[in-house]
């Protein structure tokens, strides 16, 4: 019809055309067939085509997103999957434990230390980030397949199936991780085996001693347990000998350095039963670099200070006085601001030692400068103070023979003036010419004692005796901590401490 539309059009006989020149017809029906192939091959491209706009424009192949396009076994596989989790869960009563009534259910654990964030000697307590990951056998959640399969599920399922009630005995708080989704899988493969993977942080508690802060190494423990079933129904082991106990090689502290981990297992009785436990040990030992810019090396400065009053010349009050409460008071400062950040324990610490013996020695330079003082003064009233005059009286007679009084009236008087500097007057206006008696006038030898100590003698001392007793105080501190206290931490290494 159209074909015959177009021939009567383009003059055929029962053409309606208007009477136009023979050359103008020829140029309208070329120009009406051009029209009407336009429109034909839009609209197949519009009904007919299932391509996209740029393979159109550009003529480049796109993906199909059409599910018709899928491949059948995809599809089948999915649809499976499905049929299968179904099945599983009909079947599955998360109430009670794999075999029930049965042996115990073996959990296998393992843990993967990412980072460990504080360590708090205050609140004895530290904090770390891990993955752990728990391993068991649920019969009831095996498939049959061709070969090994496993299957990765949402964290959905896990409020459907039955999972260990695993907690930390020892924690003081903990969290999930759930930015921006809750960090944990589950996995199940056709035996049953099932693995859940958690990512937590914990703040677990870390009783510490304190007795050689800050020369000390800390042991803190992270204790694995089942909240309400004992070892009749649950049995934990960590999942290989000696590597379920990971730790990231990115793991540092700015006090302590992070030793070897140690994993243990054991069981414990309670009053409710006896439960299995795991126990991870980390080894913390403390850095002391900080501690010897801020605290060992000021301390030992001021009191070498403390030492520069005995060059100074003992006239010079203020100075010596100023330098003895100066680093007196100062070392009191430092002392009080140390033991401010630290936990107020009723035993004496490594540091306590130290900074006593250093208070003590700073102490001691100006009680020395003290006792210098005090005889010196005593010093000057001996040497301002008057010699004794001493003499006697006697008369010329014969009754004194051979150096020797005869006993009668003639007697032999002596007087001592001590108010008086040098001179003794004596009144004689009573006596005559005649009897006019001689004064025998004699100066005593005044006896010193024994042993005396000068005060320069005591500067002198303090020179030597000060800097030797503080040189065999650190030689012996230094001692102890390094023989002693390394000593004894690799007899220790695997003991376990001290839980709540």
């Amino acid at each position: 019809m159209r074909r015959l539309r177009h021939r009567r059009w383009c003059g055929g006989e029962d053409a309606r055309l208007p009477q136009l020149g023979r050359g103008a017809l020829p140029l309208l029906c070329f120009i009406w067939l051009l029209a009407t192939a336009v429109s034909a091959q839009q609209d197949e491209v519009n009904f007919g085509s299932t391509k996209s706009d740029k393979e159109v424009e550009y003529g480049e192949p796109t993906a199909h997103t059409d599910r018709r396009d899928l491949p059948k076994s995809n599809e089948t596989l999915e649809r499976r999957i499905t049929v299968l989790l179904d099945e599983m869960l009909k079947s599955h009563d998360k109430r009670i434990r794999p075999n029930y009534g049965g042996p115990p259910v073996e959990v296998n654990i393992t843990a993967l230390i990412t980072t460990i964030s504080a360590v708090s000697e205050v609140s004895m307590d530290y904090t770390l980030d891990l993955y752990l990951r728990q391993i068991w056998r649920d019969d009831r959640l095996a498939f049959p397949s061709d070969g090994p399969m496993s299957l990765t599920i949402g964290i959905d399922m896990v409020n459907q199936i039955w999972t260990p009630d695993t907690f930390f005995p020892n924690e003081k708080k903990s969290f999930f991780h759930e930015a921006t989704s809750h960090n944990s899988f589950l996995r199940i493969d056709n035996h049953g085996n099932v693995l859940r993977s958690i990512r937590l942080t914990v703040t677990a508690n870390c009783p510490m001693s304190l007795h050689t802060f800050p020369l000390d190494t800390q042991k803190c423990a992270l204790e694995i347990e089942s909240y309400g079933y004992s070892t009749k129904d649950i049995v934990y082991h960590w999942h290989t000998e000696n590597t379920s106990l990971v730790m990231d090689e990115n793991v540092h502290l700015a006090h302590f350095s992070v030793g070897k981990a140690y994993q243990i297992e054991r069981v414990i009785s309670l009053s409710t039963g006896n439960y299995s436990r795991l126990t991870a040990i980390f080894n913390f030992k403390r850095n002391i670099g900080f501690y010897l810019i801020q605290i060992y090396f000021p301390s030992s400065l001021i009191v070498v200070i403390s030492w520069v009053s005995f060059w100074l010349n003992r006239e010079a009050v203020q100075a010596r006085v100023a330098i003895g409460v100066t680093t007196v008071l100062t070392m009191t400062t430092l002392m009080t601001s140390t033991n401010g950040s630290l936990p107020k324990v009723s035993y004496v610490k490594s540091l306590d030692i130290f900074l006593g013996v250093c208070f003590f020695i700073v102490f001691a330079s100006l009680v020395e400068y003290a006792a210098v003082g005090y005889m010196l003064k005593r010093h000057r009233r001996r040497a301002d103070a008057p010699s004794p005059v001493t003499y006697f009286e006697s008369e010329t007679s014969p009754n004194l023979q051979n150096g020797r009084m005869r006993n009668g009236n003639n007697r032999l008087r002596r007087n001592n003036n001590r108010s008086m500097k040098n001179s003794v007057n004596i009144p004689m206006d009573h006596l005559d010419a005649e009897h006019i008696v001689p004064l025998l006038v004699a100066v005593p030898v005044t006896r010193r004692p024994r042993f005396t100590i000068r005060p320069a003698q005591v500067d002198l001392a303090s020179r030597f005796l000060f800097p030797l007793f503080f040189l065999i105080f650190q030689i012996i501190y230094w001692y102890w901590y390094f023989f002693s206290t390394m000593g004894s931490e690799n007899q220790n290494d695997n003991t376990l401490p001290s839980s709540s």
